[in-house]
């Protein structure tokens, strides 16, 4: 039986060491592209699957690391289609291996977790924007190129989250309407905090912290989003299950644009 929507995890070690000097999102895409081995994927839009950024020690790396000699290295996708991730899932079992700068990495472990969209009972909890997330506006009026929100807000997490369920086939266009009235009505943010890029001021004394990061990409583009954590609650609590599978949805996926890149990697917890 075909596997509905998954996230497939794949942790091993460096056989050697290697620097990162680009957003790791970007790298991350190219390996699932390369483990696949599908041409027609490159191409896609938008792609079927979303991606972390490369994960190495334990710590979520963005645009310069440096690993050593045997570094955990963890590659994670997300695949809206089940049959894709089963291919994934062959493929590295298959390489047992892949290919990270000048170095290899040895897969030791490959985990598979289906998309459950769980219920939950509380009414707080914290998400933690682990890479630069950022969210298109609609375009009210005609534009040459996208405006981006980069706030964390309930409107905002919650608009990508629903739309992600559509595209799973797990919500429709009425209950999405439904639920997306009570969650910009009833959730709302208790505390916000930064991963701040810090810089000198122009006195060399003061420091300005900064609540966004640029993801860089090959080629000098740079992609910037709010990076941090925010603390959220919901005053009402008629939909309170409802909320909970729809932030599975975004933990599994990512929220915001630019996903496929690694762009909107988030972790939710819940808070008593």
């Amino acid at each position: 039986m075909p596997l509905m929507a998954a996230v497939v995890t794949v942790r091993g070690l460096a056989s050697g060491g290697f620097v990162v000097n680009v957003f790791s999102g970007a790298i991350a895409q190219s390996v699932v592209l390369a483990l696949l081995n599908e041409p027609g994927l490159h191409d896609v839009r938008p792609k079927p699957f979303t991606v972390w950024p490369l994960v190495v020690n334990g710590r979520v790396v963005w645009n310069r690391a440096l690993a050593g000699a045997g570094a955990a290295v963890e590659l994670r996708a997300a695949f809206f289609d089940g049959g894709l991730a089963e291919v994934f899932m062959e493929r590295v079992m298959e390489a047992g291996r892949f290919r990270l700068f000048n170095a290899e990495v040895a897969v030791g472990e490959v985990e598979v977790r289906r998309v459950a969209v769980a219920a939950g009972s509380s009414s707080k909890f914290k998400v933690e924007f682990l890479s630069p997330t950022r969210f298109e506006t609609p375009p009210y009026v005609k534009r040459r190129v996208p405006v981006f929100d980069m706030a964390p807000s309930p409107r905002n997490l919650f608009k990508s989250a629903v739309k992600t369920a559509m595209r799973l086939g797990l919500a429709d266009l009425r209950w999405a309407r439904k639920f997306f009235r009570w969650a910009i009505a009833s959730v709302g943010v208790l505390d916000f905090g930064c991963r701040c890029e810090t810089r000198r001021g122009r006195d060399q004394r003061s420091y300005v912290g900064k609540c966004t990061a640029a993801a860089v990409l090959s080629g000098g583009r740079r992609l910037r989003g709010f990076v941090g954590w925010a603390v959220y609650r919901a005053f009402e609590t008629s939909m309170l299950e409802d909320m909970w599978r729809v932030l599975s949805v975004a933990e599994a996926f990512g929220v915001g644009s630019n996903r496929p890149l690694g762009l909107g990697a988030v972790r939710v917890m819940p808070l008593q």
